[in-house]
């Protein structure tokens, strides 16, 4: 079948070209319409509660991801203190200068928030703060600050020493070409107003906003560099392998192309790019290339066995290597495409949608390189000229040659010294496997020296923290009021400052008790409606009221202001709020119904969600790919010898994560997916090979030294260029993605050993064990 096909590709080879330049242009155009989506939203499906919860939620109290926070701090050299006149003032200047940018929705600093103060009878004074700063007695004005809760630590640190600002965004923060130039706008804006303001102060801005457009900017300034590195290397690397221009030309059309159509049919289909498949633009290049690099190899070798050293094989010798490494190859790189479809595919059992797409056009691209590789790489041998290289041939093997040679004696002579080598190393990894942990964070997703990162840090340690639990409580109009349902919150919000992970809370609980201290001296909730109703007439000008309470006060908001500690502590922080809520809500007069929502609540649902998905998905992927190895060979028993040397890099790769502390987090956990694939299609290249072999009469120590040498250096080509490719991850600007990238070079180099030490001796074992002497 591969034959005829090759026939048939080099006998209408104007039409297949022409017909693939139409599909490539067809691509392009479709990945010009590409759009992008890093939203929380992007985990779910449209029809989880969740989502719709947060969308409702957001419809009804304003975009709570639109949310950029500013960290104040005092400038270098000068004193850490920021309350004082002159800064405050200058701080309120750049309250009212952001309040004036028509790019934000609102804002609130600590001077234009109410500092409350009762008055003569029983008047409540809620001017802003900078209108009450004294001339003097500055020091009991600063006291008052201090010990306001509605202000600290949300606005001001407990020392002075670091100031909030809250910027709602007047844009949508799921539309990252909308959001991304907002936020630079603004820092531009804070920059200025830094140079001039002479106060000493600094601005940096953190939270989810300022998060998501550093990473698109970085994931931009990355893909910008990797991907024109990733050409450079691959095309020296192919150099220097071939040292042909079609041993180079060849395999960078094959991994270039799928790519590009992956693209393109996402863009037609509307599939946005995202936080998991940013990463097809340079995985998928780097294992479209590997089958590529396998029909190279091979030509070349059945131009060596025809053609007498430094001779130039014509037209016809040509056209019968092409078929006859059509049809040897063609049959093993179907197996691997398919197997390797298969572990992407196993995706599509998960349940988070951002997974089962990534799956299904990550399977998708893998069918589209099987399909270049047989049109394009005929095509392109076919118009080659020139004499192949000379390594390989009998007489003249390479050192690389000897090496693999040395692999292949000694499996077949000592396998089970190799069983044992790998089996203790194994052992060491299961122990260090232990030790992982599956966690992420929002601001791990940029480096540890990004001002954004930096000022995330300070807010959580000092301020509010970056990240909210949002309570939304509803019932019957006029509900919110009951003192009953607002003392519930009273102690769900004392609760709730008592957990590690809260900062801060700002609910209508805690702003009429400040209210109530103020004019009596007792932070409490009043006893009766009218004297709910008594202290919000009285604070009706603090513009605070109307973001925790609805016209009708049928709902009311609470948001605990928490530390990013990661999605492990912000899930199990909301699974006991949850369980606090149900506690301080049963029984209640009014029938009351309360729900934790948010971006960050939905976001690292969804995140944890991914990971625990990839994990589970990775075993119906081995136990997927080992059926089919069954069914292909028809052979159980190699199915399962075959299983060893596929599934050991992987428990290697996460001993490795154990031991260097990484989190695994779902772009490394890509890499298990993706290195499975790649290990399997190593397997089956050795082994057709080493059937292959017996067929025509060799011994299986004979075959194992045949597919060692010969596919074993395609193999090796193969790796090497994997691990460069993922080696390049290495250098990106995202913790997530260095961790990829080292962590994919070193199991795909396992998965070499694995296979040029381990399956051989497994073959050689099974067969002493079928066969005794």
């Amino acid at each position: 079948m591969f034959a005829r096909l090759s026939d048939f590709v080099l006998s209408h080879r104007l039409v297949i070209a022409l017909a693939l330049l139409g599909v490539v242009a067809v691509g392009i155009v479709g990945a010009l319409k590409l759009q992008s989506d890093f939203s929380a939203l992007a985990f779910y499906g449209s029809r989880d509660p969740e989502v719709d919860r947060l969308i409702a939620y957001k419809e009804r109290w304003g975009k709570d991801d639109a949310m950029l926070m500013g960290v104040v701090t005092a400038a270098d050299d000068t004193p850490a203190d920021l309350l004082s006149p002159a800064r405050l003032r200058a701080l309120d200047e750049l309250v009212e200068l952001l309040d004036r940018d028509p790019g934000v929705a609102w804002v609130q600093g600590l001077t234009n928030t109410p500092l409350l103060a009762g008055g003569e009878a029983g008047v409540l004074d809620v001017a802003p703060l900078i209108e009450r700063m004294p001339d003097d007695d500055f020091g009991a004005f600063r006291q008052r600050v201090l010990a306001d809760p509605m202000l600290v630590p949300q606005l001001v640190s407990e020392e002075g020493d670091a100031l909030g600002l809250f910027i709602e965004l007047d844009t949508d923060p799921d539309d990252i070409t909308e959001l991304r130039p907002a936020v630079l706008s603004l820092r531009t804006k804070l920059d200025q107003w830094e140079l001039e303001n002479g106060a000493g102060l600094q601005v940096a801005t953190a939270g989810v906003p300022a998060v998501r457009a550093d990473f698109f900017q970085l994931i931009l300034a990355d893909q910008l560099v990797n991907v024109p590195l990733l050409a450079l290397a691959l095309t020296v690397l192919l150099f220097l392998i071939f040292r042909r221009p079609h041993g180079v030309v060849a395999p960078g059309v094959a991994a270039a192309v799928p790519a590009g159509m992956v693209l393109g049919v996402m863009g037609w289909l509307g599939e946005p790019i995202g936080i998991l498949n940013q990463s097809y633009f340079t995985l998928l290049p780097v294992i479209a290339v590997a089958d590529a690099v396998h029909m190279v190899s091979r030509f070349h070798e059945e131009i060596r066995r025809r053609v007498p050293p430094g001779e130039k094989p014509g037209p016809e010798l040509r056209r019968e290597a092409i078929r006859i490494t059509m049809s040897a190859i063609g049959r093993a790189c179907l197996l691997t495409s398919l197997t390797t479809a298969v572990g992407f595919g196993s995706l599509m059992a998960a349940r988070m949608p951002i997974l089962r797409t990534f799956g299904l056009f990550a399977a998708l691209g893998i069918l589209f390189a099987y399909v270049t590789v047989l049109l394009v790489i005929p095509l392109l041998l076919s118009l080659s000229t020139g004499s192949v290289p000379e390594a390989g041939r009998d007489g003249a093997l390479t050192t690389v040659d000897r090496v693999l040679l040395w692999c292949a004696d000694i499996s077949i002579h000592r396998p089970v010294l190799v069983l044992g080598c790998f089996l203790l190393l194994s052992l060491a990894a299961a122990f260090f496997g232990t030790r992982v942990r599956v966690d992420n964070t929002l601001t791990a997703l940029i480096g540890p020296e990004h001002p954004t990162r930096i000022a995330g840090t300070i807010a959580d340690d000092r301020l509010g923290g970056i990240l909210g639990a949002e309570i939304e409580f509803s019932g019957p109009p006029g509900s919110m009021d009951h003192p009953e349902v607002l003392r519930a919150m009273r102690r769900i919000e004392s609760w709730s400052l008592q957990q590690p992970e809260a900062r801060a809370v700002v609910s209508p609980a805690r702003w009429l008790a400040t209210i109530s201290g103020s004019l009596t001296g007792k932070a409490e909730i009043p006893r009766t409606r009218a004297g709910v109703a008594q202290m919000k007439l009285l604070a009706e000008g603090d513009a605070r009221a109307g973001r925790m309470w609805t016209g009708d006060a049928s709902r009311a908001r609470v948001t605990i202001r928490t530390r990013d500690d990661g999605g492990n502590a912000f899930a199990q922080f909301a699974e006991r709020l949850d369980e606090q809520m149900r506690r301080d809500l049963a029984g209640l007069e009014v029938p009351i119904e309360a729900h934790i929502t948010g971006t960050p609540h939905v976001a690292y649902r969804g995140i944890n969600a991914v990971t625990s998905d990839l994990r589970d998905s990775l075993v119906l992927a081995l136990f997927a790919v080992t059926v089919i190895i069954a069914i292909l060979f028809r052979s159980p028993r190699l199915a399962l010898l075959a299983l060893v040397p596929n599934g050991m890099p992987l428990l290697i790769g996460y001993g490795l994560m154990g031991l260097m502390d990484w989190e695994l987090d779902p772009t490394p956990a890509v890499v298990f997916t993706v290195a499975l694939g790649i290990a399997v299609d190593d397997t089956i290249h050795l082994l057709v090979r080493v059937l292959d072999e017996q067929r025509a009469g060799r011994t299986l120590a004979e075959g194992v030294r045949e597919a060692v040498l010969h596919s074993g250096r395609a193999v090796t080509i193969t790796t090497v260029l994997l691990c460069v490719g993922f080696g390049l991850n290495g250098l990106s600007s995202f913790p997530s993605m260095q961790v990829l990238g080292v962590l994919g070079a070193v199991v795909i180099f396992v998965a070499l050993l694995g296979d040029l030490f381990l399956l051989p001796s497994l073959l050689v074992l099974a067969d002493r064990l079928r066969s005794p002497r």
